[in-house]
């Protein structure tokens, strides 16, 4: 096991002071509204099916491609790329909707 110190009184984090419009981000903020793919263990009729399943997922766009739309919900400092990225197939997704600070759009469809 490796025992790592962090010390306290090193200024790691940016000042309290800083909104959120004056971050530049490399990669904007979205929703992506998305239908979710579901398994039922019983389905009696091909009718009875569930109604549209729309999944909001928050994190900083990577890739709108012709496939997968991309996102993070890390983005690491010094270039050293990302956490949590996932990748919703382009033939499910309902909607993205950027978020931008002091925004307040509408997320229904």
């Amino acid at each position: 096991m490796r025992v790592v110190k962090i010390d306290h009184a090193t200024e790691q984090t940016p000042s309290p002071s800083i909104g959120l419009e004056q971050l530049q981000l490399e990669h904007p903020l979205v929703v992506v509204i998305w239908r979710d793919a579901f398994f039922d263990f019983d389905q009696a009729d091909p009718e009875d099916v569930r109604p549209d399943y729309l999944v909001h997922t928050v994190g900083f766009l990577l890739s709108d491609g012709p496939t997968f739309v991309s996102l993070a919900q890390e983005v690491l400092p010094d270039g050293d790329g990302y956490r949590a990225v996932t990748h919703i197939p382009v033939s499910i997704v309902h909607r993205i909707v950027p978020l931008q600070p002091g925004s307040e759009g509408s997320l229904t469809g």
